[in-house]
């Protein structure tokens, strides 16, 4: 796959894969960022429905509910992989099949977990795709949300 089309990212959680996998799947509220254009100030309840077809999405103050994703396939505490079913403008995309695809893994590093996710097909989201990848390779994408993610295994309840 050519590189324009793939965002990469690795980071080491101080969890075991368990508590790692849960983390990403089940205690979104602690770590994402909308990736909606109009998301707002007052913060978003995300959620995962960790089976094969779940819905990804989150819920915004003012209680209307939105889908970011779709769980492709999921092993816990393995891996999961999603429809990422939001557009570059940060609009939803209501079809899983016009959407790029995201694999995280969870593998075991000792007592450590090293998380890998990687976005890929971009060029479902039509001919902007490299565009979106690029977007997706800087920091208020995907290196935003692994902040959080970082951050959120380094708090005392995690650990």
């Amino acid at each position: 796959m050519a590189d324009d089309q793939e965002c990469r990212f690795e980071v080491v959680l101080g969890l075991p894969r368990e508590r790692a996998f849960s983390l990403f799947v089940d205690r979104l509220d602690t770590w994402w960022t909308s990736p909606f254009r109009d998301a707002g100030e007052s913060g978003v309840e995300p959620h995962i429905e960790p089976c094969v077809g779940g819905r990804c999405y989150e819920i915004d103050g003012n209680g209307t509910s939105r889908n970011w994703g779709t769980v492709l396939s999921i092993e816990p505490p393995i891996y999961i992989r999603l429809a990422w079913q939001v557009s570059l403008e940060g609009e939803e995309v209501a079809d899983p099949l016009t959407a790029s695809r995201v694999m995280v893994n969870f593998r075991e590093a000792g007592e450590n977990t090293r998380v890998e996710i990687v976005h890929t097909e971009f060029l479902r989201h039509g001919e902007n795709g490299a565009d979106y990848c690029a977007f997706m390779r800087q920091e208020n994408g995907w290196p935003r949300m692994i902040s959080g993610l970082k951050s959120a295994a380094q708090t005392a309840s995690w650990r």
